[in-house]
C-alpha cells in the first residue's frame, strides 16, 4: 500500500500535470505572449532518463494533439536534478476550457509513470514584459545554454526595480548584442516580488569571457548602475540551465 506521503505526492504531481497539458490548442502561437506556465521539477536521482522519457511521450501527444511543445532545460549549475518545463501563454483564459493531449486512461497511465520519477514539483504562472524581449543570433549556431537570474525585490519596491529595468539596464544590455532576453514577473502560485531574467549563452566558453555588460560600460560605470539598486532588491540567484533542445521537437 502507497503511504500517506506518496499519495499526496500523486494528486500533487497530477495538479501540476494540468497546468501543463490542459492548455487550449494553440496552431498559431502568438509571438509575444502574456504570461509563462512555469514548472520546475525536482527529479529522484538517477531517474533523469526515465523521467526525460516521460517528457518525450509528453511532447510528442502534445504536438499530435496541436498544442505546442514544451520549452525544456535541466540545471547544470545551482540545483541538482532539477528540470524547468515553460509553456508560452498568451491569456490565461485558455484554462477556462482546458483540453488533455490524451485519453483519461492514457493521461492516468503516463501520470503514474511519471510521478515514480519525481521527488517534487512547484508550478507558477508568470508575467511577461514583451518590451524587453530580445530574440538574437538567428543567423549563427544555436545557444547551448541558459543562465537564469532569480531578483526577489523588497516589498512595495517592484515598481521602482521596473523603472530601474526599463531606463537603466536594458538599453545597456542590448549594446552587448545578446542572443536572447526574457523577463518575467512572478504571479499567481509565485511571489510577486521575484522577477526572472532569461539569457541564452552560446557555452560554457562564454563565461570565461568578461561580462559583456562591463565590457560595453567599463567596470565603474556597470558598478554604479548596480549600486542604484541599493534598497530595491533584496537578494538575487543565478543558475545555469542547459537548453534541452533534444527534448524539444521540430513543431515546423
Amino acid at each position: 500500500m502507497k503511504s500517506t506521503q506518496e499519495k499526496a505526492k500523486r494528486v500533487l504531481f497530477a495538479a501540476l500535470l494540468a497546468s501543463l497539458v490542459s492548455a487550449a490548442t494553440w496552431a498559431q502561437a502568438p509571438a509575444q505572449p502574456g504570461w509563462l506556465d512555469v514548472t520546475i521539477v525536482q527529479v529522484k536521482g538517477g531517474r533523469g532518463p526515465d523521467f526525460e522519457d516521460r517528457v518525450k511521450e509528453l511532447q510528442a501527444a502534445r504536438i499530435a494533439a496541436g498544442m505546442p511543445a514544451l520549452q525544456v532545460f535541466n540545471v547544470v549549475s545551482g540545483h541538482p536534478n532539477e528540470y524547468h518545463l515553460v509553456v508560452p501563454v498568451q491569456s490565461l483564459a485558455e484554462n477556462d476550457n482546458p483540453r488533455p493531449p490524451m485519453g483519461p486512461g492514457a493521461m492516468a497511465a503516463w501520470t503514474a509513470r511519471v510521478t515514480e520519477t519525481v521527488d517534487s514539483a512547484r508550478f507558477f504562472y508568470a508575467r511577461t514584459y514583451p518590451q524587453h524581449a530580445i530574440q538574437g543570433g538567428q543567423n549563427g549556431p544555436a545557444p547551448q545554454l541558459l543562465l537564469l537570474r532569480t531578483t526577489h525585490v523588497i516589498s512595495g519596491k517592484e515598481a521602482e526595480y521596473e523603472d530601474w529595468i526599463a531606463n537603466e539596464y536594458m538599453p545597456a544590455f542590448r549594446q552587448t548584442n545578446p542572443l536572447g532576453h526574457t523577463m518575467s514577473q512572478g504571479a499567481f502560485g509565485d511571489s510577486g516580488q521575484n522577477f526572472y531574467h532569461a539569457v541564452p549563452i552560446a557555452n560554457w566558453a562564454a563565461l570565461d569571457q568578461q561580462d559583456p555588460l562591463a565590457e560595453v560600460l567599463g567596470e565603474r560605470r556597470m558598478e554604479q548602475m548596480i549600486d542604484h539598486l541599493d534598497g530595491i532588491v533584496e537578494s538575487s540567484g543565478l543558475v545555469v540551465a542547459r537548453i534541452r533542445t533534444d527534448l524539444m521537437p521540430d513543431q515546423n
